[in-house]
């Protein structure tokens, strides 16, 4: 699998102008149509696996990925005109991208190559081909084209809008920019640090406390200041603004009445069918089952905190509080200072650390380029094999800008897959992970809290999926697989981080260089679990609420989130201000999925088992990790890859054991 190494030159796609960006979708437009009339005009008898469904799998051609790269711009550029641009561009082509996969013809060719010539050449096909044509003509099955002309027509106009709106949604939760001023004394608890990432206010001098990722969660943590943390927390429930309730309301709507078009009972089954759960109530059982588990720990969790709080002279807990009354529980209970945490954690030692250690375990390595990119924090490593031969590439834009991707994410910016049907040659993988961790000072270096640093192995986790993969189709490459097995490689990447060995491998205090000490690491292992049933209650209540959405239950999610987080965690959110729909970007994307970051955890979890039983430096676990699942992507059933690398049937059995939960 040869692959030729990239120069500057290649990655000089980050300088594209709003122009270029405009014309690039103009162009992915035109190649499209071109590819999708070639294919249709093959006489049956003609059809060929090749110059049908290859043909089709390849259709976006080099603007695909074009589009992507500029997408990634839209997230990280901190050129306005630019991200403006692309989300412009995005949202044009997405109607008319419609307008060309909806497209009946087309899908008459593959049934016409199905029923005809793929009798005869079956036999000559690998498995992933014949997985690929079977799963594409599922899947224009379900736009409908087994339907009459008219209901065809109006899915059509249904699938544009659903589109647009999507688009929009995304971007608004992006631009939102509110913020708090304080002064020196109202920011009193939280560290110097974060002070010092804080811009100011040039009117009053005062600090400015944005819904930025890195200002909100501290803030609500560590700010002694009740009325200040109240004031950003009531900023932070209308992020999104009201214009995005009205876009979800619609966007809702739209999906009920498209699965219904298409014979589902709701759009929680129309999306499961091809996920691991297959129905929606699959998952909702999911859900429930668990929730039942988890009420009584749960409410325990919380009745801790609301005692702890009134030791605090907080008679009534609220919701701003409960971050902050829970810091000051767990500091109690553990006696572990996040910020004399934090300064073990450097990031740069972390990653140092980080990539070493996985580098051997998946017998790979990591090679910083000097390669320029959108930005000068923007850190870039080439991947290779043992034998140095090449793999792809990873980026790192990990610092807070103004009008960046406000979390944590990876980008599959180019996808590896075969050049040519059968040619054996592989296109270079770019891969990037997005975070937004404490920016460096002139005082400090990023210094990352364990969840932080949790965090990052998380995304590298994906991005690691997305790298290493050797899938021949790019459809079925890296992370392109069941939407509730997704999280499973990157999840399972967080349980390096709560381990004796591994913390002490990955701290190097900031000023001494000193690794956690043997007593800080059971302190901070020990917790690891506090308040884990309320975590976990969180996660199922936000799976919950959108599945409800999306199975029709419930009308107005504000209230159904407000009586929910009331009904099982017992605080009442402000029926003002919570505008909770406008700013869970999820419901675009995860949209009756939001459920699969459990799921993934069953997999990730029971994975993780055979490394602790064979030890978590085990090369020989690592690489049969690498070579059943990471490298293949949805080439093969996902269950089929979970349970070849287990040599067994999976096991919720982890799962449950790491929840605390019988």
């Amino acid at each position: 699998m040869k692959r030729t190494p990239y120069t500057q030159k290649d990655f000089d796609w980050h300088k594209l102008t709003p122009k270029q960006i405009e014309k690039a979708g103009i162009e992915a437009v035109i190649y499209k149509k071109a590819v999708y009339k070639k294919i249709k005009e093959i006489l049956p008898e003609h059809r060929t696996y090749e110059n049908t469904l290859y043909a089709l799998e390849r259709s976006e051609g080099p603007h695909g990925e074009l589009l992507r790269k500029a997408a990634l711009l839209g997230e990280v550029s901190p050129k306005e005109e630019v991200r403006t641009a692309v989300s412009k561009t995005l949202i044009e082509i997405s109607s008319q991208m419609v307008d060309i996969e909806y497209d009946r013809d087309l899908y008459i060719s593959l049934v016409e190559y199905y029923e005809g010539n793929f009798r005869d050449e079956k036999k000559n096909l690998k498995k992933e081909d014949i997985k690929l044509l079977e799963d594409t003509i599922r899947e224009y099955r379900r736009m409908g084209f087994d339907l009459p002309a008219t209901a065809q027509k109006r899915l059509k106009v249904l699938l544009k809008k659903s589109s647009k709106l999507g688009e929009q949604f995304r971007k608004n939760i992006t631009d939102y920019s509110d913020y708090i001023l304080c002064t020196a004394e109202e920011l009193e608890g939280v560290s110097v640090r974060f002070i010092e990432s804080l811009p100011k206010d040039e009117k009053s001098g005062k600090y400015m406390v944005t819904l930025q990722y890195p200002h909100v969660g501290p803030f609500m943590q560590f700010a002694h200041n009740r009325e200040k943390r109240e004031e950003l927390a009531k900023k932070n429930l209308q992020k999104g603004g009201k214009k995005n309730l009205t876009i979800i309301n619609e966007l809702v709507a739209i999906r009920a009445e498209i699965s219904k078009i298409l014979g589902y009972a709701h759009h929680a089954d129309f999306r499961t069918e091809n996920r691991m759960a297959k129905k929606g109530e699959v998952a909702e059982k999911f859900q429930n089952d668990l929730l039942k588990k988890l009420i009584v720990p749960a409410k325990k969790d919380i009745d801790e905190i609301r005692a702890h709080a009134k030791t605090l002279g907080i008679e009534t807990l609220e919701h701003y509080d409960v971050a902050y009354v829970g810091n000051s529980l767990e500091k109690k209970l553990y006696e572990t200072d996040p910020e004399v945490i934090r300064e073990h954690f450097p990031l740069s030692f972390v990653m140092e650390q980080m990539l070493k250690h996985f580098g051997k375990l998946f017998g790979i390595k990591f090679v910083q380029k000097d390669i320029k990119t959108w930005h000068k924090d923007v850190t870039v490593y080439e991947v290779q094999n043992k034998d140095n031969s090449l793999i792809g590439y990873m980026f790192f834009d990990l610092f807070p800008r103004t009008g960046k991707y406000g979390h944590a994410m990876c980008v599959d910016t180019a996808i590896a897959h075969e050049e040519g049907f059968n040619s054996g040659i592989f296109t270079v993988p770019i891969t990037g992970i997005v975070c937004n961790f404490p920016a460096p000072s002139k005082k400090s270096p990023s210094l990352l809290s364990i969840r932080e640093v949790e965090t990052l192995f998380h995304e590298f986790g994906h991005g690691l999926h997305m790298t290493l993969s050797t899938s021949r189709h790019e459809s079925q490459g890296g992370s392109n697989v069941a939407w509730d097995f997704v999280e499973t490689p990157s999840q399972i990447m967080e349980n390096w981080v709560w381990n004796d060995e591994m913390l002490k491998k990955l701290s190097s205090h900031v000023k001494t260089g000193k690794s956690l000490s043997k007593e800080m690491r059971a302190k901070i292992l020990a917790g690891k679990k506090f308040q884990n049933a309320y975590h976990f209650m969180r996660q199922v209540l936000f799976g919950k609420i959108d599945m409800d959405l999306h199975m029709g239950k419930i009308k107005d999610v504000n209230e159904a989130w407000r009586a929910m987080v009331k009904m099982y965690i017992g605080i009442e959110l402000p029926q003002k201000e919570t505008l909770f729909a406008a700013g869970f970007g999820h419901l675009v994307g995860y949209d009756a999925g939001y459920y699969s970051y459990l799921w993934a955890l069953v997999y990730a979890q029971d994975a993780f088992s055979e490394f602790e039983k064979e030890g978590l430096s085990n090369e020989k676990v690592g690489l049969r990790w690498r070579k059943e699942v990471l490298e293949k992507g949805s080439s093969e059933d996902e269950m089929k890859l979970i349970t070849n690398f287990l040599g067994r049937k999976p096991s919720d059995k982890a799962f449950l054991k790491e929840l605390g939960v019988k």
